[in-house]
């Protein structure tokens, strides 16, 4: 978990700012449709504000075995990051709006590409982070038990 906390946090930081790019670009560039203009600010604030608290109660969960802070990582991983990261993969097709193409629907590669490396992080990130929630509670009942 930790090495997969390590990678995540520089990437992070890396599409965060990327997708924040993209998504000026989007807006300047190309026509969005209305729902895509107030979702993605939207839902790019929410992440950019849960994203170092769960990397740091993943950190602090793990490193010093502290069973709330690895379930506040595990439940923000799950609740509101997953669904933003999802949402950053299916929420097109945008509209080019240059002279020669116009209208013609498109992606840009680092939408889904980046999203879906972040999702995948964040998946295997929930389910290593499960089983060593699951596997800290018991080795904290023993000890409990044991005194």
């Amino acid at each position: 978990l930790q090495m997969l906390l390590y990678f995540n946090l520089h990437y992070s930081f890396f599409w965060g700012l990327l997708t924040l790019a993209l998504m000026l670009f989007k807006e300047n560039y190309m026509q969005v449709n209305t729902a895509y203009l107030i979702l993605s600010p939207l839902l790019l604030s929410v992440w950019f504000v849960v994203e170092p608290f769960r990397l740091f109660f993943g950190y602090v969960g793990n490193l010093q075995e502290k069973v709330p802070q690895l379930t506040g990582f595990w439940l923000l991983t799950l609740i509101p990051q997953l669904p933003i990261s999802f949402f950053f993969i299916v929420a097109l097709p945008l509209q080019w709006s240059g002279e020669n193409n116009a209208g013609m629907a498109m992606q840009l590669p680092f939408d889904r590409a980046g999203s879906i490396l972040m999702l995948l992080f964040m998946v295997v990130e929930a389910v290593v982070g499960y089983y060593a929630l699951r596997r800290m509670v018991k080795s904290q009942v023993l000890k409990f038990h044991m005194q």
